[in-house]
């Protein structure tokens, strides 16, 4: 069977140092492997892509381990957009229950490239999880000075907080070159103002260590971590002493239950970064570090006052971040140990390299290096923001049910009012992170002139979660108490109807008997006309025109009052009372009222329609004084009421009688034509018997026919008749009132 040669790109071998370090290797990248065909086991080691199936923009940790090499496989080809998963990445030892629980530094050690075989970056990293071994990294002196950028991530670890502090010169309490970073880091729990929680964040103006040549930043923020809810029996005081809020889920049954308690947890991160060209230091200004130095001082802790010695400190770049988890275990943190984050971590030069970022200066792969820790950094808080808002949507939903189900039930108000506040100290949070990034920016900028480009997209995604909660949490309670208060006025508001109603039967209740109470009280008088003991008949007889004089009053007294007050609906209500009868009824109707016009045959008819131009006269009805008073119903009263109903039925009863006699009678226009031309041929017959000199008062048209003639002319205009032209003259305007009009000679030869 034939072989084949197959160049490989080998993961990072993983050496064990004698300080028990883990050191990345990559010495033996490339090897020569002869595997025979369908050697499955020599294809799974391959673990190697060709340059050409990368994509640009793909992500740093799927680009790893590409090179320019070829695959080459007997019996099935690889496709160019397929590749194999990146290697899993090795520690130096397995966790159990019980190291989980102790605290641990990870260090790892960006190694600088003149110290590197075959000028390859290569990456060392170790676990620690006591003082002494924290303490072995600066008595080898090889490895101190070996690192261009270092990364320390304590979890868990109060005793590496000191050491730190105290290499770093953190904990200084000299104002020029101290930074009170100290105090923040040390405070564990959460801080309260006024015996409330307050969730701060914080960060740290850029500071130059001339004498040390460095720059110095910090910053710390709180964030919100959900556990899921023990047990009774493994639930401490303490525990839930430290709680913030406590969050509702389902459970298996879909049944809501205590699911999540919310605790506050720290981060602070450290930045420095070594200047290359260090500034130069006034000569006015006296060293810091001189006294300390004279007096030998190498200790760290032993005397906060007393500035150590500067060969003593770590004076290289480094970030330190330190992490506590209210659980105490280092897979709580946000970021948890041996994940994503610190794997990735551990190979940053190479991904640099492979993008052709990869710089020259040493200088300039500490910052790149730097950036992408922060980014990083951000990106875990933000996630943790995410987690924190899945857990929160179903308490939400929780909340929703429960308040839907019963908008008016009062009991679940403490509840809501519980959540508004805390929601409103989740949205205060996300707004001291969001200042915090911007801050930190602003220092990382300053902290290395002439890069610029820091946190790019994570102001972007804090503003996305920061509308996230305004969407999700803040808007959905307090719709929540606006529904809540709503539901409970409407419920008062209904209990307030029904009092009235009752109160109103009680008045007509007293508004009968009281007149009958008195006729009781007036017959039980001991006076003289009553000393014979009249008949009981007597009190019916009074009772009942005191009855019927009583409720006449009232009527009367309703009436008047009701009228002189008016409403302040009439005028609506009027208005589209006359729109609905011009709209059905348009020749009895207008949109101002009844036609003035129309004279109805029959005297009940005519008292009908009387009737109705009287009720809907513009000035009671459309151009009434509106009020703003308001009553029951539309305020007009029983009488209103009454009227509107007439005005309906006695229009429809009119407008019937109408066109039955329109249907009986002749065309009016056909009428008044007919009689008109009778009456006008034998007007102008007698007239040319007058003599010319008559009076000419004798020749006058009389009154009817000649409003019978305008009629004849109006329907004729109507009818757009072209008729006969006109002669040029006329008789009107003349003195003798007729009016003639002559016919042309030439109107057949001109039409």
């Amino acid at each position: 069977m034939d072989r084949l040669n197959v160049p490989v790109a080998a993961s990072p071998t993983l050496r064990t140092e004698p300080d028990g370090s883990a050191r990345e290797d990559r010495s033996d990248d490339r090897k020569v492997f002869q595997s025979r065909r369908g050697d499955s086991s020599s294809r799974d080691s391959a673990a190697f892509l060709s340059t050409d199936s990368v994509k640009k923009g793909a992500s740093l940790e799927d680009q790893y381990h590409t090179e320019d090499l070829h695959l080459h496989y007997p019996r099935k080809r690889r496709s160019w957009h397929t590749r194999p998963r990146s290697p899993y990445l090795k520690w130096y030892k397995e966790y159990n229950a019980a190291s989980l629980k102790r605290g641990r530094v990870l260090v790892i050690d960006y190694v600088k490239r003149d110290l590197c075989s075959d000028k390859k970056r290569k990456v060392t990293s170790q676990e620690i999880h006591d003082l002494e071994g924290l303490q072995k990294i600066y008595s080898n002196p090889v490895r101190g000075s070996e690192a261009v950028l270092r990364l320390f991530h304590a979890q868990n670890a109060p005793w590496a907080t000191e050491f730190l502090l105290s290499k770093f010169n953190i904990s200084a309490q000299d104002d020029l070159v101290g930074l009170d970073f100290d105090g923040y880091l040390r405070h564990k729990r959460p801080e309260r103002r006024g015996r409330k929680l307050a969730m701060t964040g914080r960060s740290w103006q850029t500071q130059h260590d001339p004498w040390r040549g460095v720059s110095k930043t910090a910053f710390g923020i709180d964030y919100l971590k959900a556990y899921r809810v023990p047990d009774d029996a493994d639930r401490d005081a303490e525990g839930v002493k430290g709680k913030v809020m406590e969050l509702n889920c389902f459970d298996h049954d879909d049944n809501p239950c205590s699911g999540w308690d919310v605790y506050l947890q720290r981060l602070s991160c450290y930045i420095q970064h070594k200047e290359t060209s260090p500034e130069v230091v006034d000569p006015d200004i006296p060293n810091p570090y001189k006294q300390a130095s004279a007096k030998g001082v190498s200790g760290f802790g032993r005397n906060q006052h007393c500035l150590p010695r500067l060969e003593d400190l770590d004076n290289c770049s480094a970030i330190l971040i330190f992490e506590d988890s209210k659980s105490g275990s280092i897979q709580d943190t946000i970021i948890p140990s041996r994940r994503k984050m610190e794997s990735r971590w551990r190979r940053l030069p190479f991904y640099l390299a492979f993008e052709s970022q990869d710089p020259v200066d040493d200088e300039q792969m500490a910052l790149q290096c730097t950036k992408l820790i922060m980014q990083d950094l951000w990106k875990a808080a933000a996630e943790a923001w995410e987690v924190f808002l899945d857990v929160s949507n179903g308490h939400i939903g929780i909340l929703e049910d429960k308040i839907y189900e019963n908008p008016a039930d009062e009991s679940v108000a403490p509840e809501l009012w519980t959540n508004s506040n805390m929601w409103l100290n989740v949205e205060r949070l996300i707004l001291v992170h969001k200042n915090v990034v911007r801050e930190c920016q602003a220092n990382l900028r300053e902290l290395a002139d002439g890069f610029d480009n820091w946190l790019e997209n994570t102001p972007g995604d804090f503003e996305r979660l920061s509308n996230l909660i305004q969407e999700d949490m803040v808007k959905p309670t307090a719709n929540l108490a606006d529904l809540m208060y709503k539901s409970v006025g409407i419920r008062d508001a209904r209990h307030q109807v029904e009092l009235s109603i009752s109160v109103w039967r009680l008045s007509w209740l007293s508004f009968i008997f009281l007149p009958l109470s008195f006729l009781c009280s007036f017959f039980s008088m001991q006076v003289t006309i009553f000393s014979d003991t009249p008949s009981i008949k007597w009190y019916f007889v009074a009772a009942a025109p005191m009855m019927l004089g009583v409720f006449s009053s009232w009527y009367i007294l309703k009436l008047f009052l009701d009228g002189a007050r008016g409403s302040s609906y009439a005028r609506g209500i009027y208005e589209h009372l006359f729109w609905e009868m011009a709209t059905i009824y348009p020749t009895l109707w207008t949109r101002t009222g009844p036609r003035q016009s129309v004279h109805p045959n029959g005297m009940l008819e005519r008292a009908k329609w009387w009737l109705i131009t009287r009720w809907s006269a513009p000035e009671r009805t459309i151009k009434i004084e509106s009020v703003t008073e308001d009553s029951l119903f539309d305020g007009l009263g029983a009488w209103s009421r009454l009227k509107r109903r007439f005005i309906r039925q006695w229009t429809v009863q009119i407008q019937g009688k109408e066109k039955q006699q329109a249907s009986a009678v002749p065309a009016a226009d056909d009428v008044t034509l007919t009689a008109t031309g009778l009456e006008l041929g034998k007007y102008f017959t007698n007239l040319s018997q007058v003599a010319p000199n008559a009076d000419p008062e004798a020749l006058r048209v009389p009154l009817d026919m000649n409003r019978r003639m305008s009629i004849l002319a109006d329907s004729s205009r109507r009818s757009g008749s072209a008729g006969r032209p006109s002669t040029g003259g006329s008789s009107a305007g003349r003195n003798s009132g007729v009016m003639v009009e002559e016919e042309r000679l030439d109107w057949l030869e001109n039409p």
